[in-house]
């Protein structure tokens, strides 16, 4: 059975740091890797926001919490589970991630960890590899099994570069269009059909 590996945010969820904006009311934290492509650098950024107007992990969570997926998405992974094993990869943290976690029925989840102090601030973030999407994929593969992969930032380009078949879906077309041998999706069910057609 192939693995379908999705990004998460802007894929089947909402970005959760554009609801943490909208609550703040700070619109720098609406920028994603559609905006900043490196995601270490988008952290850095971040942080450096949260820590001068004081927004803890609890304000991050609240965001989280009020989010619900996409439309559509969970019955398609509901279908895309009948013949695939799914795979969340994805840029953001266990921390924050477990209540969209639980709408979309508990995938595995591959992704970093934040570090909290005791009044509940962020003070910085683990990642697990600079290129974790792309390893985790070499990884799967390595034991055998083919990889398909859907995501909609330039940070999913590392998945597209290894994986057996890679797919834009919900992308921008500014990104989109600077890989147009990527082929891309605006709804669930003509990515599913591609899916089916691209699995052994």
């Amino acid at each position: 059975m192939d693995l379908v590996c999705f990004d998460m945010e802007g894929t089947l969820t909402p970005e959760i740091w554009e609801q943490v904006a909208a609550d703040s009311g700070l619109e720098e934290l609406q920028k994603t890797t559609r905006d900043i492509p490196s995601y270490s650098d988008l952290m850095d950024y971040r942080l450096e926001i949260m820590a001068k107007h004081n927004l803890k992990l609890a304000d991050v969570m609240t965001a989280a919490k009020k989010l619900d997926l996409l439309d559509g998405a969970l019955d398609f992974l509901n279908e895309v589970r009948k013949n695939f094993q799914i795979v969340i990869l994805s840029d953001t943290f266990h921390e924050i991630a477990s209540p969209l976690m639980e709408k979309m029925g508990h995938p595995l989840l591959l992704c970093h960890t934040l570090t909290v102090d005791a009044e509940d601030n962020i003070t910085g973030y683990k990642l697990r590899d600079k290129k974790a999407k792309r390893q985790a994929i070499l990884g799967f593969q390595s034991m055998g099994y083919r990889c398909l992969a859907a995501g909609d930032s330039f940070n999913d380009l590392q998945m597209f570069e290894v994986a057996d078949k890679g797919f834009f879906i919900n992308a921008p077309q500014s990104i989109s269009s600077s890989m147009p041998n990527i082929p891309s999706f605006n709804n669930y069910s003509d990515l599913f059909i591609a899916l089916n057609k691209a699995s052994s």
